[in-house]
């Protein structure tokens, strides 16, 4: 990600590492030596430091992700109710994930809500990484859901067509 920092940035940022530098013993020489290299302008070496800095999640991705969640939390409720589960395996109701070589954004925002204790039960009792593409599939899924006029609690049939199965 190429971040372009104004002369005033650098000089905050310069002035950050520089503190860090004296705070953190243990990594005094990284904060410092950044300081040094965001003061004398060499872009090429500082802006190594920003290499794991994501790019902002765009909304609508945020928004769909929070959905697929959400209908999975419902998907798992609503098996949990049922009398009758020989229709539906309980690996079907599991969290897919998203695949980690093309829908990695995904992931990233699906690890945050984890570290923020949101939809803890959808993600740790599913996967992270599905191995192949899965936007598509969620969003069938929630057109499904949608065509049902959006219920909390789901039929068993409702549910299988949600499943696609």
């Amino acid at each position: 990600m190429k971040i372009e920092l104004t002369d005033k940035e650098r000089l905050f940022l310069a002035n950050q590492h520089e503190i860090l530098g004296h705070l953190n013993k243990d990594n005094s020489d990284y904060h410092f030596k950044l300081a040094e290299q965001l003061r004398d302008g060499h872009e090429w070496l500082y802006s190594q430091s920003f290499d794991n800095f994501s790019e902002n999640l765009p909304d609508d991705a945020a928004e769909l992700v929070l959905n697929i969640l959400q209908i999975y939390e419902m998907i798992q409720d609503t098996y949990d109710g049922l009398s009758d589960k020989s229709l539906i395996s309980e690996h079907q109701i599991k969290f897919p994930g998203f695949d980690g070589n093309n829908e990695t954004e995904f992931m990233g925002f699906v690890d945050a809500l984890e570290k923020d204790n949101r939809f803890v039960d959808v993600i740790q009792t599913g996967n992270r990484n599905s191995h192949s593409p899965k936007v598509h599939v969620y969003e069938r899924m929630i057109a499904k859901w949608q065509a049902f006029g959006k219920p909390y609690n789901l039929t068993t049939e409702q549910l299988i067509e949600i499943l696609g199965r």
